[in-house]
């Protein structure tokens, strides 16, 4: 787990670790989240969700990457789904929007045990914690 200065765990999904593996670093992701806490990102399209925008190593936030995070959690921060910012149409359609606010909502009023739960089946991956983070 990466270090971190955020007050909530941190996660993503399967399905994101998997975009992201090569692209974007838990130590970006996490810098992200300590961002998010403290109410910086680009856009709020409800549901509790945010998009950001994500450093590539080496390029900046200017070459970055979009993603779409649950942030309502009173315990956790989720990264749902994400796109390189060069990928034509590079903005969430607004399928993938509704599909995220959908995810987002059932992480709303989860525990910690429930969240352990879900990444000991392997649906999360935890990349830093408030136990980690100095939070």
């Amino acid at each position: 787990m990466v270090n971190s200065m955020c007050s909530k765990r941190v996660f993503k999904t399967k399905t994101f670790d998997r975009w992201a593996g090569g692209v974007v670093t838990d130590t970006a992701l996490c810098a992200s989240a300590d961002e998010i806490e403290r109410g910086i990102w680009e856009a709020d399209p409800g549901g509790g969700v945010c998009k950001k925008r994500v450093a590539v190593a080496g390029q900046g936030k200017s070459s970055s990457t979009r993603v779409l995070v649950a942030k309502k959690s009173a315990i956790a921060v989720v990264y749902i789904v994400g796109k390189k910012k060069s990928t034509p149409g590079s903005d969430f359609s607004d399928v993938e929007v509704a599909v995220t606010k959908a995810i987002a909502k059932s992480f709303h009023g989860m525990t910690s045990a429930q969240f352990d739960h879900l990444v000991a089946k392997g649906e999360l991956k935890e990349i830093c914690d408030d136990e980690g983070c100095g939070g």
